[in-house]
């Protein structure tokens, strides 16, 4: 016993120690912030941020295309179902937003995606956020070959030419067309008018009165332009209204002759042997009262 004495004054300096050091502060300690008493201050955990459009849109394309890589479809097999061209339906796959349509049309792609691989697409496309069509800032050459769509269609050299000559003819048949009808001289009519025609029937109000014996004289009244008159022959208005070039009235007065007219020059007067001479000038407004003389 005397000998294992020594060792347990050693074993008690060290648990002595052990407990110096795990009753002391963490060197760690100094580093963490603390408040103006002395009080640590825990740090704040933030809360992880929900995920964005793309993403879900991400997710719910990875799944649609790994379970038609499982039934072996290709994206042609699923656009003969869909009627989805299949640019479309890669970019539905690989979550590219901005080379989609808006919201409502791409959870419509969605919900006939999900039905032709046999899922319920519309409980599929109710998880499709909505989102506002964003502007085309990017480059659609190079995204199409980094997402490895097919590129733009190219035009052959030959199908260009055909097009351009094709115009060309196009537009000098037009020329042609134009200048043919530009100096072609204007078709003469058939039948040219007479420059005074006669009425081939003169209204009832205009029928001349049955020539007989009659003490009175012949009145004879010519239109030779348009004009409006009232004509009146011994106190009786034989003829109210408008007058066209050539219309000839006659009647047989005893008494007088009364007109108004707004045209006193577009009508041409005859009674007995006078001479004929118009009534006044033309666009001349006149009222006259002829009397009859044998």
């Amino acid at each position: 016993m005397t000998l294992l004495a020594p060792f347990k004054h050693i074993t008690a300096f060290k648990l002595s120690k052990l407990s110096m050091f795990l009753g002391a502060a963490s060197p760690l300690e100094s580093f963490r912030i603390k408040t103006p008493d002395g009080e640590p201050i825990e740090p704040v955990i933030a809360a992880p941020l929900p995920p964005t459009p793309t993403e879900i849109l991400q997710d719910i394309g990875n799944n649609l295309r790994q379970l038609r890589e499982y039934k072996q479809m290709s994206r042609e097999d699923i656009s003969a179902l869909t009627q989805i061209q299949p640019r479309l339906i890669q970019a539905i796959e690989e979550g590219h937003i901005e080379m989609l349509p808006e919201s409502v049309f791409v959870k419509g792609m969605i919900k006939r995606y999900g039905d032709s691989l046999g899922l319920d697409g519309r409980t599929i496309a109710s998880q499709v956020p909505k989102w506002e069509p964003e502007v085309a800032t990017f480059d659609p050459i190079t995204k199409l070959q980094t997402t490895g769509f097919s590129s733009p269609m190219r035009v052959s050299p030959g199908r260009l030419y055909f097009g351009y000559t094709l115009a060309i003819v196009s537009l000098g048949a037009c020329a042609s067309h134009l200048i043919d009808n530009a100096t072609k001289p204007p078709a003469l009519p058939t039948s040219v008018p007479m420059a005074q025609p006669r009425p081939a029937a003169i209204p009832a109000v205009n029928a001349v009165e049955p020539a007989q014996p009659s003490p009175g004289v012949g009145v004879e009244i010519v239109v030779q332009s348009p004009t409006w008159a009232q004509i009146g022959i011994d106190g009786t208005t034989k003829f109210t209204g408008n007058l066209k070039v050539g219309t000839q009235l006659n009647w047989i007065a005893t008494k007088q002759i009364t007109i108004n007219t707004n045209n006193a020059g577009g009508l041409v007067i005859s009674r007995g042997k006078q001479p004929a001479k118009p009534l006044g000038k033309i666009g001349q407004k006149q009222s006259v009262t002829i009397k009859v003389s044998k």
